[in-house]
């Protein structure tokens, strides 16, 4: 057997396939090995093959947007798109999260540094991609549509460096000079590769004359990228004197980088057919050589365009190139990270130890985690949260702040001040991981009349048994989304989180209101509007009660907030949080009803 049927077999069994209703998504040569398979196995077959759209060839499918419904499993017959798939039907129907199985095991991915890496700099790209075009309302560029754009940076300025860079030492062909960051991929050239190039140092004074062509051309280059950028490393190469050379980089290639990291190649030394330049194959079958005047400069997409050096026997050319990658501000911070580093593994990497837990609760327990919670416990330092909470950690003392399914639970103004004391107790480039129950989910499940979705959440007969009694009906969807949403318990229950020996009394549970009411308000755009509604619900019918959850966001709400108090965010793709966080004791618990949101503090930010 082949290796998609094989993990298809294993899924199968696994999964019980054999007695499920199941879709197979995909129509290429991995559905094709299934479908054959099945029908040689004579197995179940799929009710339905579903892709991103409706055909007929090479296989019968369904449009898998234009389900109403995801009541089955899905299974992906691509290994290498997965997250691609996944992140598509995800973001058009939040109901796919929980349905979709995937042929490659999570703990094989996790092992594949490549694959790693590749699904870390897709989702970044998304998210810087979307926080530029949003503001700026862009829609396309030369380089998005053909894959390079050619510019002009001062001659004058191109010839002042150009004289720099003569007197510049050349570094040593030594590996070890490469390993200034262990976090950068490397592409050491060694042999006869290594003998038509010799990488100059990058001092000081070369950083500032980058800087000045970053600062100069930084906006006209965000608009070709469609996001902010930044630097992750500076090279300065010069190329020896030889004829038609087709070693190392002057041979024809592709540079094996993630989409989202690009180059810019400044030309110091004026590029032409005569004196040396860059030879691009065009997509469309065409061929471009770049020339020009020193200070022409070439921004292109290195792993998506055939290329390769010309070089020639009359010069020693002299060439900057600068690795650019998405970043969701504008930082122009001149970046120099080995004369054989490449690009940086993940767009983001983890720092030291000292981690904070807020509001973990009393089991919360993990090597050098301090967990703030009201509650005692023998790992807790005890504390309590409201607007004037000051955390007892120094300035940029501690490399991670993490708080699971807690936020929801206080009120505006103390989430605030906790965000604020989070970005001041970081250190620079610091981790803020935050856990939150999926409100768009629940809130659709709830306009949709999913039942099922909603046995995930404990609820006792006694519960359910006194909303009947106060006219709150609890075989209603629309109920049970608000209670996710927001809920409240009053005195006669007693604390939701404190044991208590006696049966429970009085009320746990959403707002007092009737299904036609729920539906009106679940039916608003805004779930952060939606738990306004139904908190001031609540405070205008009751007097003795406490609030389980008292706050709800969208996903997009919830990114916005956190980045207005200096965030960035990373990540919200459980698979990579797992793979970076570790050490986060419990992270998978409640997945399938959870949101993750992984951000980095911004030490600075321009505007």
């Amino acid at each position: 057997m082949s290796e998609i049927t094989t993990r298809f077999k294993s899924v199968y069994q696994e999964r019980n396939l054999d007695n499920l209703d199941y879709y197979l998504y995909g129509s290429g040569g991995g559905a094709q090995e299934i479908l054959c398979f099945i029908k040689e196995q004579k197995l179940r077959a799929p009710i339905a093959v579903l892709d991103n759209e409706a055909k007929n060839k090479p296989v019968d499918t369904l449009s898998a947007y234009d389900l109403v419904s995801v009541e089955h499993p899905v299974v992906v017959s691509s290994i290498s798109f997965y997250s691609d798939i996944k992140r598509a039907l995800t973001a058009h129907n939040p109901a796919f999260k929980s349905k979709l199985i995937p042929l490659m095991p999570y703990s094989e991915n996790v092992t594949n540094r490549l694959y790693i890496s590749e699904l870390a700099w897709q989702e970044y790209q998304s998210h810087a991609e979307s926080a530029y075009r949003n503001k700026h309302n862009w829609s396309t560029s030369q380089l998005s549509d053909h894959g390079y754009y050619i510019g002009q940076y001062s001659e004058s300025r191109a010839n002042e460096f150009l004289e720099l860079c003569q007197r510049l030492d050349v570094i040593p062909r030594d590996i070890e000079s490469s390993k200034q960051d262990f976090d950068y991929f490397s592409n050491y050239l060694t042999g006869e590769d290594n003998l038509d190039l010799a990488r100059l140092e990058v001092t000081d004074q070369a950083k500032h004359c980058v800087s000045q062509f970053v600062q100069t051309h930084y906006d006209e280059i965000a608009i070709q990228m469609g996001s902010n950028w930044r630097i992750v490393n500076t090279r300065i190469t010069q190329l020896a004197k030889v004829k038609n050379s087709q070693r190392g980089s002057n041979k024809l290639h592709l540079d094996a980088m993630p989409e989202a990291v690009k180059k810019i190649l400044l030309y110091l030394t004026p590029p032409s057919n005569d004196h040396g330049s860059t030879f691009l194959q065009l997509q469309d079958g065409t061929e471009l050589t770049v020339t020009g005047a020193s200070g022409t400069w070439l921004l292109f997409q290195n792993s998506r365009l055939l290329h390769r050096g010309l070089s020639t026997d009359k010069l020693n050319r002299i060439v900057c190139e600068i690795t650019i990658a998405p970043c969701q501000y504008k930082n122009t911070d001149i970046l120099v990270k080995g004369h054989a580093s490449q690009y940086p593994y993940k767009p983001w990497k983890r720092c030291g130890a000292n981690k904070v837990n807020l509001g973990g609760g009393a089991n919360f327990n993990g090597e050098n985690w301090i967990c703030y919670d009201e509650r005692e416990g023998a790992n807790i330092e005890h504390i309590t949260f409201s607007p004037n909470t000051i955390l007892p950690n120094r300035n940029e003392s501690c490399s991670l702040v993490y708080s699971s399914h807690f936020f929801e639970h206080i009120d505006n103004q103390t989430l605030d001040n906790l965000l604020e004391e989070s970005w001041r107790i970081l250190l620079n480039d610091g981790d803020l991981l935050i856990k939150l129950p999926d409100f768009d989910t629940a809130r659709e499940a709830g306009l949709k009349g999913d039942l099922d979705y909603f046995e995930q959440f404990p609820l006792t007969s006694e519960m359910l048994s006194n909303w009947q009694q106060n006219n709150v009906d609890p075989k209603c969807a629309l109920t049970l989304a608000a209670n996710v949403i927001t809920s409240y318990w009053n005195a006669d229950f007693g604390h939701l989180y404190q044991h208590q020996s006696t049966p429970r009394q009085g009320y746990y549970g959403p707002a007092k209101l009737s299904s036609d009411e729920f539906k009106t308000i679940l039916s608003r755009d805004s779930i952060q509007e939606i738990s306004k509604i139904l908190t001031q619900k609540i405070i205008a019918t009751e007097t003795d009660f406490q609030f389980n959850h008292q706050n709800a966001w969208s996903m997009n709400e919830f990114i916005q907030l956190v980045s207005s108090f200096g965030f960035e965010l990373v990540s919200t793709d459980y698979e990579l949080i797992k793979y970076a966080f570790p050490d986060v004791p419990d992270l998978e618990a409640h997945l399938s009803m959870s949101n993750y949101f992984y951000f980095k503090k911004i030490s600075h930010k321009e505007n």
